[in-house]
């Protein structure tokens, strides 16, 4: 390996950043011992500033829990923790069509019921993981038919991309796409079957044919539904790097898999097409939204560094770099991992802060809002720590090695 990674210090720093400080923080400060369920409104100390909880960040701590119990260590405090959320989300958050409540107060009221979808995309994900920690059959039933509510609702047209207001156009979500093969995965991963791998090619056909132009090297978060870009409105003109970053590591996972070398060479392009796209040069960092032709975004927020799309970048340029030894994939590695080391983590509060400003300091210090929670940034690290405790780094033929 050479100077600029050294794996023993990065293992140690992934490990430590995680087991001994992130997933603490949580166990202490997000549990609500009171009325159940997870708080999701915590200042920068911990302290709650309001109760309500929203139903996907309280899902994907579920999922974390669970899966950490299930992919680490059969740690009973975190197979309770899981179950603590579980029982209040079951209880609380679906309504009598099977579609979810986004967001309750802190007894567990309804308070709204948009974005009930993606509410249902982590919720599926957390009861699975949960069932299969669990072996509750009632559970592994009641994933199975949450599974096949959502799956035919993924990849239909939409008027509003990014969560915004209603377009006279119809797009096709990356985000559909995203959910549709990070749902399958969990699946597919504990109950292999036929369906879950077909669910994943469909999101994998659908992102290499619609959103990634290879010839332009630009990943379009919303097209028409053929996958024709609409450069004409700002909407269409959209990249989300974090987005297209989490969904090229997803891809190279597949990759490994099967032994795909092709799928690799075209998710690793994916992955430092939308960094170049998206790093600032000026500041550093990575961009939170910008245009493909370079014109301004609608998001006053756009120009923000937020912390899950550095985490999953760190451990897709990880990946990428320890299955190729491309050169090139370590320099961006060292790159990122400095930016982010260097500006997220909250040295005296601990866990990191959640959106930095161009010049990298933190314009937000709360650590948990309706967005912020105990997810992307803990899988991150843990894909990362498990990699690095690999006792090899087999590589992909890949047209770079």
């Amino acid at each position: 390996m050479t100077q600029g990674i050294r794996i023993n210090g990065l293992r140690e720093m992934y490990r430590s950043t995680l087991f001994d400080e992130m997933i603490p923080w949580w166990e202490k400060h997000s549990i609500d011992w009171e009325c159940g369920g997870y708080l999701t409104r915590l200042d920068r100390n911990g302290t709650a500033y309001a109760g309500d909880k929203d139903m996907w960040m309280t899902a994907r701590q579920i999922w974390m829990f669970s899966h950490l119990y299930r992919k680490h260590e059969e740690k009973e405090r975190w197979r309770e923790l899981a179950e603590h959320g579980l029982d209040f989300m079951m209880k609380n958050a679906f309504r009598e069509d099977g579609t979810m409540y986004f967001r309750l107060d802190r007894e567990g009221r309804p308070l709204s019921k948009v974005l009930s979808l993606y509410t249902e995309v982590f919720a599926t994900m957390a009861v699975a993981e949960y069932a299969e920690i669990s072996q509750s059959k009632a559970l592994r039933q009641r994933a199975r038919i949450m599974y096949d509510f959502l799956m035919p609702r993924l990849g239909q047209a939409s008027d509003t991309p990014m969560l915004g207001y209603p377009l006279f156009t119809e797009f096709h979500l990356h985000a559909h796409d995203m959910c549709r093969i990070t749902v399958a995965r969990v699946f597919r991963d504990i109950w292999p079957q036929r369906k879950f791998e077909d669910d994943i090619n469909t999101s994998i056909n659908s992102i290499l044919s619609r959103h990634w132009k290879a010839k332009e090297r630009i990943f379009l978060e919303n097209v028409a539904m053929d996958g024709t870009a609409i450069l004409n409105l700002p909407e269409g003109r959209l990249s989300h790097p974090g987005h297209a970053i989490e969904t090229a590591w997803m891809l190279m996972e597949i990759a490994l898999e099967r032994k795909e070398g092709p799928l690799m060479d075209t998710a690793i392009d994916m992955m430092l097409a939308s960094l170049e796209q998206g790093w600032d040069r000026e500041f550093g960092g990575i961009r939170y939204l910008t245009h493909v032709d370079g014109t301004p975004t609608h998001a006053l927020e756009a120009d923000l560094k937020l912390w899950w799309p550095h985490g999953e970048a760190l451990y897709a340029l990880l990946l990428a770099y320890l299955r190729t030894g491309r050169k090139d994939l370590e320099t961006w590695y060292i790159k990122v991992h400095r930016y982010t080391f260097d500006h997220f983590p909250d040295k005296e509060q601990g866990e990191w802060y959640g959106y930095l400003n161009r010049e990298g300091s933190p314009v937000w210090q709360a650590k948990a809002n309706g967005w912020k929670g105990f997810f992307h940034l803990p899988r991150a690290l843990f894909r990362a720590y498990q990699l690095l405790c690999e006792p090899h780094y087999p590589k992909t033929e890949s047209r770079h090695a």
